[in-house]
């Protein structure tokens, strides 16, 4: 691990690597807490009211919190330690979680932010998220080089997953009609129903 390390990042260190890591996973988990707790609702709850899709709790959570964190935790441990056989894989994890940290930020909190849906749960620790992602462009450069179609993909697949969370509950909101609901109305609170 401290070999690929050492060919991906500016560091040379088992600290450093480590250090990196324990903070990857402390801001994954500082964000999915937010997002989960919320000022009045989890995040699965804002998030299908814009789409106007009633999600349970018991898949919200499973989905929004347990696994999304889960996920987010193993492409931290692949992407910077190089917990695989085969540095593409590696790669294309930092690419993935650059991409993730940026379109969560940008899609799923600034931009419903500015669009007038508040409360947005998590919206905070994107600070982090934008501290992060910046510093792994700086300290993760020379992976990057080292295979820059692996990070190109990596970077596309780890945005599309945020990009797509919106349309993909509105494509549930299509498919269960039981779900169905009434839109959140922008600049106006959040529907009843999401508070239930």
């Amino acid at each position: 691990m401290l070999e690929y390390f050492s060919q991906v990042s500016i560091f040379n260190s088992a600290l450093a690597m480590f250090l990196i890591l324990g903070a990857n996973w402390a801001f994954t988990l500082v964000h999915i807490l937010q997002e989960w707790k919320g000022e009045q609702v989890p995040l699965w709850r804002a998030f299908g009211a814009v789409v106007g899709t009633y999600i349970p709790n018991w898949v919200g959570f499973l989905s929004f919190t347990v696994a999304l964190c889960l996920l987010q935790w193993l492409v931290g441990l692949i992407g910077i330690t190089g917990w695989v056989d085969g540095r593409p894989l590696a790669i294309w994890a930092i690419g993935v979680l650059v991409g993730a940290r940026i379109a969560d930020s940008v899609v799923s909190h600034w931009g419903l932010y500015l669009l007038g849906y508040r409360p947005n749960p998590g919206l905070s620790s994107t600070v982090l998220y934008t501290i992060e992602a910046v510093f792994i462009l700086i300290v993760f450069h020379k992976a990057y080089s080292l295979d820059p179609i692996a990070w190109r993909c990596g970077f596309l697949v780890g945005a599309g997953f945020f990009i797509l969370v919106l349309p993909s509950l509105w494509g549930l909101h299509l498919l269960i009609p039981s779900w169905r609901r009434d839109k959140w109305v922008r600049g106006e609170p959040i529907p009843a129903w999401a508070r239930e």
